[in-house]
């Protein structure tokens, strides 16, 4: 049996891309045997970006920790090894289009009624029903109808920017595997599975709400509307790169403007407490990126430290992993696979008794574990 807390438990992954998959990841990382099930030509997700090997590097990074059976499930015998399978799991996850697991009776409805322990999970893009809910989404769509790539652009003056990562899709999977763990959590108590939906809409409008959406949330008059965040820029430029510093609060001010030779700040009345300065977000970022003339990032983030004001150089991402504190957490793995090679993983972020989970299995290639997983279904070898 495998070590972590989610030890024993039975995770089966049914779909593709990255949403289900990586949330299946995080619970494979806490010990969970996850069964990836993909069709005979596998996860369409296995060939998209930079591969060796035939092993795409986005694919790897959402997989490890599982066992792959490839499966069709346009085939009756491949349709009742799925079915099966998800007769003794804990858990099922898919991100298949709705009403595709019920034309295929992989239906909540249909699979906790043979196992009504069972934690069943649906993730959409849109909702299950509504005016979107049969159309295809995809993470640009997701970050546009949340508002996101109207945000990064700001405004009138710059039009609507992508984040350049794939952030509703890994948005996701954090949220499901909380709520995944809940719901097992809640069946220790009620002996009884759950059924769990998410649309990835609805999760990137709430991961916007706090901040994002801070100047719609008040309801009538009497509001005392702060900068948009979407105004702000405090990257600031050095002689040799940039860097973001962020001296909000008032003993970091202090100390800021000594450091800058900006006395002269402290008095005006749009930088003269921590609130102005959120009231006046770009002017107070505008007259940051000012300020880092005359010296390189590392000395201006070594002068910035002694005074224990916030900051940190901008990385490249070939920079990222000899980060002195990323080494220091040994967040970044290497971790040898029988067919790509050599290859760098982050660890789950979240350490259990000290304990920072890494790789236990490589990710698998296409119907590597058939054998052994239809064996335990006692089904032998097709």
């Amino acid at each position: 049996m495998s070590d972590g807390p989610l030890a024993g438990i039975r995770v089966v992954e049914f779909g593709g891309w990255f949403t289900g998959a990586m949330a299946a990841c995080i619970l494979g990382d806490q010990g969970a045997d996850v069964i990836k099930v993909e069709p005979p030509t596998g996860d369409p997700f296995r060939s998209t970006g930079t591969s060796r090997g035939g092993q795409a590097a986005m694919f790897m990074a959402a997989n490890r920790n599982k066992r792959s059976v490839a499966l069709d499930p346009k085939q009756p015998e491949d349709l009742e090894a799925l079915r099966r399978l998800a007769a003794e799991a804990d858990v099922f996850i898919h991100n298949t289009r709705p009403g595709a697991a019920a034309r295929l009776g992989l239906d909540a409805e249909t699979l906790r009624t043979a196992n009504p322990r069972l934690i069943h999970v649906s993730i959409s893009a849109y909702g299950q029903t509504g005016p979107n809910a049969r159309e295809g989404g995809f993470d640009t769509l997701l970050q546009v109808l949340s508002g996101l790539a109207y945000m990064q652009g700001g405004g009138a003056d710059r039009p609507p920017q992508m984040v350049r990562t794939l952030l509703a899709d890994k948005l996701t999977s954090p949220i499901v595997a909380q709520a995944i763990s809940t719901a097992l959590f809640a069946r220790e108590c009620s002996g009884e599975g759950a059924t769990l939906d998410y649309a990835m809409l609805d999760g990137m409008v709430w991961w916007m709400w706090p901040d994002g959406m801070m100047n719609h949330s008040f309801v009538g008059d009497g509001i005392d509307v702060a900068q948009d965040l979407s105004d702000v820029d405090f990257i600031c430029p050095t002689d040799d790169g940039y860097l973001v510093a962020t001296p909000h609060m008032e003993q970091h001010w202090q100390s800021f403007t000594e450091l800058v030779g900006r006395l002269d700040l402290r008095g005006d009345p749009r930088f003269d407490t921590m609130r102005n300065r959120q009231l006046n977000l770009r002017a107070y970022a505008d007259m940051l990126r000012s300020c880092f003339v005359g010296r390189t990032t590392a000395e201006w983030c070594a002068l910035l430290r002694e005074r224990e004001i916030p900051c940190a150089p901008v990385l490249r991402q070939s920079e990222v992993m000899a980060y002195p504190q990323l080494v220091w957490n040994g967040t970044i793995e290497e971790v040898d696979h029988p067919v790509a090679g050599r290859y760098r993983s982050a660890r789950a972020p979240v350490r259990f008794d000290g304990v920072a989970a890494g790789t236990r299995r490589t990710p698998p290639v296409v119907g590597q574990h058939n054998a052994e997983i239809l064996a335990e279904l006692r089904m032998g070898r097709r």
